[in-house]
Formats: structure tokens, C-alpha cells, sequence
């Protein structure tokens, strides 16, 4: 192995080429950490930002040291943040476009959640230039450079008979140059990754399973390349190059997309924005129709709220709470739907990762990145929770038209931006 190792790294070609693959990964980490650093630091601000804005809101809207429910419920914005892990660097996935910050408030849930929801056309179109992205591209690259010619170029040099004359065993001998070129690669990977751990003191756990993900990837890709480059007939190295960059077609550009476009067909999904236009339909025709329309459903859903004071005069905060409520209820078939798509295209994909490496290492990576869709669903579970806490906390004064005092309103729910990134729960519930 050491002399494999010593003949390697004596090509200059070969050098080169390895410490700019080093550069390239490490940049990768690097442009990752400044992204979920800036993600970080927009929250930090906005926490802020959040707790300076409801002081100026209570100062400046307060009569005699009290607000009105109803002005409480539609002014004051409460922010809600996709606050990333401490491994989310690694595979950004869905973090460039689903907003880190939100501004909610007592309104309909359902228009304000996809609102939010955009995606800019760049990153889409481009992806994100992150570890993933250089591990499942770049490193069959690195391999197939690596592993294209083992017998050819030793057939081109007039070697290789006389190689298998002095070797005892000839499969030991190519074993051990497959290995020190799998080695190499990985250790491409590695080893800023290492370094970059050690610097930020980051934790073991999640360390060990891209280390476990980024080695089986490229050994792998080396077995395959080994696998092209040694048969029999493998004698030439243009032919081999040109079989494992069209094999690598397929299995990280061809077959992952065609396996998207089938998703897509199999599992039609009702967009965000549609969800959004559909709740401010019903909203604005509820403006037209008879309040009792609205309250009656209402009641029957709230019927703690049922013998409050009655709603007079042509507007009321309740009556307005009310209809923004009853959007969100006619939608919740909608939405109930639309999650069970994304967790079935998810799965569906987890599926298709068995039987292709380079979704299976994607798809692992945004999960120790807490990044994929079902972490994304666990997100908006989160919101739908804190949004139903706010209306439990504000509906008692809107209802009973009591007054809200500084401290109440002080003692309002808070999204809990420090609840880290996990491996969270599925998002019906089942583990």
C-alpha cells in the first residue's frame, strides 16, 4: 500500500488534481457554513428585531395601559423561524428556498404560511454548491480520473505481462490499487470535513454518519470503476473513460431526473400559492355573507364561545377572527392532503435511494442536515401548534371583550426559536 501511495502522488498530473479536488470540498464546506451562518444571523436579528417591534406596539397602541383584542389579534405580527442545525452546512437542500423567518398573526394560518413559500428561480435552477452537492457529483468524477485506465495504462507502458508474471496473486495486486485510489478519494472528502469539525467543535454523532455516507458513496464507485477497468478486454483507457462518464450520466443527471418527473406524475401536488388564493377567496366572500353564516359553524366548533356577547353593528372583531378562522377550517382537507403527498414523494424517493447511490447519499445527507421534507413538514407542524396557541391565549378577551393588559400581552406565546434541529418525529405522528 505505502508504495501504491509513493507511485500516486509522484504524478504531478495526479497531484494537482487532488489538491485542487481538496480545495474544491473545502470550499463547499465553506460556502454551506456562511449560508446556515447567515441564516443564523438573520434569526438572531429578527429575535430582536421581534421583541423591540411589541414593546413599540404596546407603547404606542395602549389606551389607559390596555388594547382591544380584536387590534391585538390583527397588528401585532409574531415571528416564526426554520432555524437550521448545527450540521445543516453539509446540504442545504430546502433551507435557500423556504423563508428562515416568517411573520404571522391571528388571521387565516393558511394564506400567511404559503405566502411565504417561494422559490427563487436561480437556486432552483442552479442547486446549491454545498458538500452534497460535491460529494454525489464530483466524487464518481474523482474515481472514474482515478480508476478509468488501472490495466490500460499499464498495458499502454508494456508492463502488464510482465506485472502478472511477478506477482503471485494478481487479484491481491489490483485489490491494493483499487484501495489506495478509494483511500485517496475519500480522504479528498474527509479530511476537510475534519478539519472543519475540529475547528468549530462540532459533535461526533452526525460526524460519524457522513463519514460512514461520503466512504460508501465513493467505495462504491470505485467497485464500479475497478469493475469497468479490469475486465478482461479492458485495455482501453478511452473506452473505459467514455463507458463510466456515460454510466455517470445516467446514474447522477438521467435517472434521478426521470425518477423526479415520475414523483411528480405519481404524486400530483396542489401548490402552496394555490392554498394561499383559495383561502383569500373564502375570506373575501365571507364579507358578503350573513354573519350568521360564519358564527354558526364557528360556535359549533367553539361552543365555549357560544353565549359571549353577541356580535352587533355591520363589523366586528369576532365576526372578522371568525371568517379568517373558518378559511383555514374549509382548507384543512387540502393541506391534511398535501402533506400526505410530500411524505409519499419523500418515501417514494427513500425508495428509489436503494437502488440509486446518488439519490440515496442526497437524501442521506439532508437528513443528518435536517433539511429534507420531513423536517420541513415537522417545521410547519410546529407553526400550525403556535398558531393555534395564539388564538387559545387571544380568543378569551376577543370573545368576553375584556381588555388586554401590558403584562398579558407580554405573556403572549413565542414561537420557540431555540428549540435546535432534530431528528424529528414523522409528521403524522408515527415515530
Amino acid at each position: 500500500m505505502k508504495h501504491e501511495f509513493t507511485l500516486l502522488l509522484k504524478q504531478r498530473s495526479l497531484t494537482l488534481l487532488l489538491l485542487l479536488s481538496l480545495v474544491l470540498v473545502s470550499f463547499s464546506l465553506l460556502n454551506g457554513w456562511q449560508n446556515i451562518r447567515h441564516i443564523q444571523s438573520q434569526i438572531q436579528h429578527a429575535q430582536q428585531e421581534e421583541t423591540m417591534r411589541k414593546q413599540d406596539f404596546i407603547q404606542h397602541n395602549s389606551h389607559d395601559g390596555t388594547l382591544e383584542a380584536g387590534e391585538v389579534g390583527y397588528y401585532l405580527f409574531h415571528n416564526v423561524y426554520y432555524r437550521p442545525g448545527e450540521w445543516s452546512f453539509i446540504a442545504l437542500g430546502n433551507r435557500l428556498v423556504v423563508p428562515y423567518v416568517q411573520r404571522i398573526r391571528l388571521l387565516g394560518l393558511q394564506s400567511q404560511l404559503y405566502d411565504g413559500e417561494s422559490h427563487h428561480p436561480e437556486y432552483v435552477m442552479l442547486g446549491t454548491f454545498d458538500y452534497a452537492f460535491l460529494l454525489v457529483f464530483f466524487a464518481p468524477l474523482l474515481c472514474i480520473a482515478l480508476m478509468h485506465d488501472l490495466k490500460a495504462n499499464e498495458q499502454q507502458a508494456q508492463r502488464l505481462l510482465f506485472l502478472h508474471s511477478l506477482v503471485k496473486e494478481p487479484g491481491h495486486f489490483w485489490f491494493k490499487r483499487v484501495l489506495s485510489r478509494w483511500v485517496l478519494v475519500t480522504l479528498v472528502f474527509v479530511l476537510p470535513l475534519l478539519l472543519f469539525a475540529g475547528m468549530h467543535s462540532l459533535s461526533l454523532s452526525p460526524l460519524l454518519q457522513i463519514l460512514t455516507i461520503t466512504a460508501l458513496y465513493t467505495f462504491l464507485w470505485s467497485v464500479l470503476c475497478s469493475a469497468v477497468s479490469l475486465r478482461k478486454r479492458a485495455l482501453n483507457a478511452n473506452f473505459n473513460a467514455m463507458l463510466l462518464s456515460s454510466i455517470w450520466v445516467m446514474l447522477c443527471v438521467v435517472l434521478p431526473n426521470l425518477c423526479q418527473l415520475w414523483l411528480h406524475a405519481r404524486y400530483p401536488l396542489q401548490d402552496g400559492s394555490q392554498l394561499a388564493m383559495q383561502h383569500r377567496q373564502l375570506v373575501h366572500g365571507a364579507w358578503d355573507l350573513p354573519k350568521e353564516d360564519t358564527l354558526k359553524p364557528f360556535y359549533a366548533l367553539y361552543p365555549q364561545w357560544k353565549d359571549t356577547p353577541p356580535v352587533t353593528g355591520r363589523f366586528h372583531w369576532k365576526w372578522y377572527f371568525a371568517f379568517q378562522h373558518m378559511g383555514d377550517v374549509h382548507l384543512q382537507a387540502q393541506v391534511a392532503a398535501r402533506t400526505r403527498t410530500l411524505q409519499m414523494r419523500a418515501d417514494a424517493a427513500t425508495k428509489m435511494g436503494r437502488w440509486l447511490p446518488t439519490v440515496w447519499a442526497q437524501a442521506q445527507l439532508e437528513a443528518v442536515a435536517c433539511s429534507d421534507i420531513s423536517h420541513l413538514l415537522v417545521h410547519r407542524q410546529q407553526i400550525e401548534k403556535f398558531h393555534t396557541r395564539l388564538r387559545e391565549a387571544i380568543y378569551p378577551f376577543l370573545f368576553e371583550e375584556r381588555a388586554l393588559h401590558r403584562k398579558e400581552i407580554e405573556s403572549m406565546p413565542v414561537f420557540d426559536a431555540n428549540e435546535p434541529c432534530t431528528q424529528g418525529p414523522h409528521p403524522d405522528g408515527n415515530g
